[in-house]
């Protein structure tokens, strides 16, 4: 027998984003959201990023968005941001 998703089951189902609402959020580029797809760490190469990933802890995790959608929950590490969860999309 196949296994697949529940069509019923499937409209009680909330976004994943719906979960991530107490979470910070930072805008990656592209590049940067496929280099996190990817499993390397970045640093926001945008001054308005740097700035919001420096207001944060050493430790923090956050929601890397690229065009409104989630890539990746990443670790605040010296400045970066290594991705501990990816979100395939």
């Amino acid at each position: 027998m196949e296994q697949g998703h529940i069509l019923g089951a499937s409209g009680c189902l909330l976004p994943i984003e719906t979960a991530l609402d107490d979470i910070p959020a930072l805008a990656v580029t592209e590049d940067e959201a496929a280099r996190l797809r990817s499993g390397q760490k970045i640093t926001p190469g945008r001054p308005g990023e740097r700035a919001d990933l420096n207001r944060l802890d050493e430790g923090a995790v956050v929601g890397a968005w690229h065009n409104r959608v989630l890539v990746a929950l990443g670790r605040i590490e010296s400045n970066s941001l290594r991705p501990v969860r990816v979100i395939n999309t």
